[in-house]
């Protein structure tokens, strides 16, 4: 839990929360909850830490494929989708965080790729990638094989909503604004 709350200090002070576009969490680090621990992902674990970081969220996915359409607290979108799940899908083992944007217009796909790359070797909390149909995203695994902590799941989150702006801000916005060849 400590190296959490550090991870979470240290992303704030290297100037995220204060960028254009990243609110501050609404996340109370030292509340009690956060030592709890989660013994697998399912709706109602993951929805209380939703709730506790200020994100608003609503069910998707379909019976036994559970997946969660989340808006966090810096607007940025994402979809959590349970995986390696039990038959009614109420503990599973894996979480993954994703958010898609739509395709680059004005930038080849080869400027496109190579600026993911360098964003990759920037930071790597998350993988940026080119989906299938080739739009930008960017994704974040978790395994709960052994359960997980509520604060770090928040943490998590939090950090991936403020990586996804800075995606969004660093790499997408500037390949938009170029000229088209």
């Amino acid at each position: 839990m400590r190296m959490a709350i550090i991870a979470l200090a240290a992303f704030t002070a290297t100037g995220a929360a204060a960028a254009p576009g990243v609110v501050p969490p609404q996340f109370n680090p030292r509340a009690p909850e956060n030592s709890q621990v989660l013994a697998s992902f399912n709706y109602g674990g993951v929805e209380t830490v939703l709730n506790g970081i200020g994100a608003r969220h609503q069910r998707a996915g379909q019976a036994g494929k559970p997946a969660l359409l989340v808006t966090f607290p810096n607007n940025r979108k994402a979809v959590l989708i349970f995986g390696s799940c039990n038959a009614d899908a109420s503990a599973c083992k894996a979480l993954s965080i994703q958010s898609f944007w739509t395709k680059i217009a004005n930038a080849p796909p080869e400027r496109t790729a190579k600026a993911i790359e360098q964003f990759n070797q920037r930071y790597s909390f998350a993988k940026a990638f080119l989906a299938e149909d080739g739009r930008p995203a960017l994704q974040r695994y978790l395994t709960a094989d052994y359960g997980y902590v509520r604060g770090n799941l928040a943490v998590n989150l939090l950090v991936f909503a403020n990586q996804a702006e800075r995606f969004a801000r660093e790499v997408l916005g500037p390949l938009e604004t170029a000229r088209p060849n």
